[in-house]
């Protein structure tokens, strides 16, 4: 069987969707949680009430979202309106399957575009083009245990490197008097995403302006050790040393007072640790303050056969009702700033710490190969589970990447839920 028919019986297969009913809209996206799915069935019930001819065909990819989705968006088996996370979006139009969205906004002047966090936006740009919409974000930020930190008489969270470590020793303890420490100040996940803000504070990067390797820097080493060295003088933990899935689920289970996460971390925590209480506030600064923004949005694939019904149900997605549904979740913040004032997050005291991050957090998205990606959470994984030598362990990376020849093309098979805990 040729290649390609073969690929088209797989997607079939996979997602026994063969030629859907042309009348409907086919929308497909991660399962994150139970709310966020009860909230994409709330959408499609109100649209469907607005436009009773339009019905939709919700298709809910369950696990290896965008390995799935590739597949389908190669064989022009996609659904006519896709959940896409932010950082796929210079590999998806390296690849030519999204549809260029610039032309149905300038027919639609209600759709208000300009309403729009500005970077968010741009976040689906590429090369001046628009090939997607933002529904929602989430910055990082510090959760913190208030009962642990009263007991270790803190009363506020850390505001620089140094307060973070040594709020970490003094609420490193041994609570039970067992003669064993069974309370850890911070558990740190070894991807990428979660060492980012501590590089981008000590002013290091890991791509250069010319989009070339930079993690073999000094400030990027740096950045790095200070984490590393956190682990080695016993005050933080990865999650893993203490029986926990993820940092949020070592958090909730008081095994450590501190943690770094997203808004999505709230649901997991309420959900899954009621009764562990938190408060969340900006990381911790170095030289700078920095922190990693998570966007979420929709895309229409370049060969859906119904591109003028997809326009519909994306618009509705993203605009100023759909965004009023979506903020009903502590999935993410708003992506419209007329909905984050209209439910006023600023008075949130556990969003607003997430929106006030927004100020200085740099989008979750490089143009690398998936090698370089995997290579680096190796390097990673070396550095913080085994105590590897952090500048040689990076020299070393450096040298294997740019060895290994493409940099950039090719980024296939990382997940969209890369971020450790739940997927969103």
């Amino acid at each position: 069987m040729p290649l390609r028919a073969t690929l088209v019986f797989i997607a079939a297969f996979l997602f026994g969707c063969g030629r859907p009913d042309s009348d409907s809209i086919r929308l497909t996206g991660w399962i994150a949680s139970p709310i966020e799915e009860n909230l994409t069935r709330t959408f499609i019930d109100t649209f469907e009430q607005r436009h009773p001819g339009l019905p939709v065909r919700y298709e809910p990819i369950t696990a290896n979202y965008m390995d799935k989705l590739l597949l389908m968006l190669a064989t022009g088996t996609a659904p006519d309106v896709v959940m896409i996370e932010a950082f796929w979006i210079p590999l998806l139009v390296e690849y030519d399957v999204l549809l260029p969205l610039d032309g149905f906004l300038v027919r639609d002047p209600g759709f208000f575009p300009d309403d729009f966090e500005p970077m968010l936006l741009d976040a689906f740009r590429s090369n001046g083009a628009l090939y997607g919409l933002p529904k929602d974000y989430s910055t990082l930020a510090l959760y913190f245990n208030p009962a642990m930190f009263a007991e270790a008489g803190l009363a506020e969270p850390p505001r620089t490197w140094e307060e973070f470590a040594e709020y970490a020793r003094r609420l490193t303890r041994d609570t039970d008097g067992d003669g064993s420490v069974d309370q850890y100040g911070y558990s740190h996940a070894e991807d990428l995403e979660y060492s980012l803000p501590f590089v981008w504070q000590n002013r290091g990067e890991y791509l250069d302006a010319q989009g070339r390797a930079a993690f073999g820097e000094p400030a990027f080493a740096e950045a790095l050790g200070f984490l590393q060295r956190m682990k080695t003088d016993g005050i933080a933990v990865m999650p893993s040393d203490v029986g926990a899935a993820w940092n949020m689920d070592a958090f909730g289970r008081r095994r450590v007072a501190m943690a770094i996460s997203g808004l999505w971390a709230a649901n997991f925590l309420n959900e899954t640790h009621a009764g562990t209480p938190y408060r969340a506030a900006l990381l911790p600064a170095g030289k700078k303050a920095a922190s990693v923004a998570f966007v979420a949005g929709y895309a229409v694939p370049k060969r859906t056969r119904n591109p003028d019904r997809a326009w519909q149900l994306l618009r509705y997605l993203t605009g100023r009702e759909g965004g009023r549904i979506w903020v009903k979740s502590d999935v993410g913040l708003p992506a419209r700033r007329s909905i984050a004032l209209e439910s006023k997050i600023e008075r949130d005291p556990l969003k607003r710490v997430f929106l006030q991050s927004l100020d200085h957090a740099r989008i979750w998205q490089f143009r690398v190969n998936q090698r370089v990606l995997d290579e680096t959470q190796s390097v990673l994984q070396a550095i913080f589970l085994t105590g590897a030598a952090v500048q040689s362990t990076l020299d070393d990376l450096k040298r294997r990447v740019e060895r290994g020849g493409q940099f950039h093309a090719d980024v296939r098979g990382h997940e969209s839920q890369s971020r450790s805990g739940p997927p969103r």
